[in-house]
């Protein structure tokens, strides 16, 4: 019967590891950046004169509420926003309703809502929204662990 010694092989495996990392060059190991989380910001393009047309957005809203947060509108149509109280039966201390204007800008009012994590969701009715604009609402929606909701017609 053959015997094996493992702590031989061992013994030598060992030598010649330590003789390979002599003539290696030194390895340098770069930390991995933490992951960032990413944001989750929705874009819907509605076609022009159906801007109230809420009802493909109730059942995610709906789900979002589960988490006692507020529900923010930045620059709803005003008659939208009576209509949805009534048909919908929000309470009114759940929905924050804001208007920009000069001083606070739609888009800056969207990215501080979604950042400060009060908000459950923060749906923008806007016109435009290019792709610096939307990547900015993706970073804070990621601070705030908020959901962005932009609504803008073609």
């Amino acid at each position: 019967m053959e015997q094996l010694s493992f702590n031989g092989n061992l013994a030598y495996q060992q030598q010649i590891a330590a003789r390979v990392a002599e003539q290696a060059p030194p390895v340098r190991v770069q930390p991995r950046p933490a992951p960032v989380s990413a944001g989750n910001v929705t874009e819907i393009i509605l076609p022009q004169g159906q801007v109230e047309n809420f009802q493909l957005l109730l059942p995610m809203l709906t789900q979002l509420n589960q988490e006692k947060r507020w529900l923010a509108w930045i620059d709803p149509p005003q008659e939208l926003v009576s209509k949805w109280q009534k048909m919908h039966g929000i309470i009114a201390g759940e929905l924050l309703v804001l208007r920009s204007s000069a001083e606070h800008p739609a888009l800056k009012l969207a990215e501080r809502a979604l950042s400060v994590g009060t908000c459950h969701a923060v749906v923008l009715w806007t016109e435009k929204l290019n792709k610096a604009c939307f990547e900015a609402l993706q970073a804070a929606s990621a601070a705030g662990n908020s959901h962005g909701v932009v609504l803008r017609q073609r």
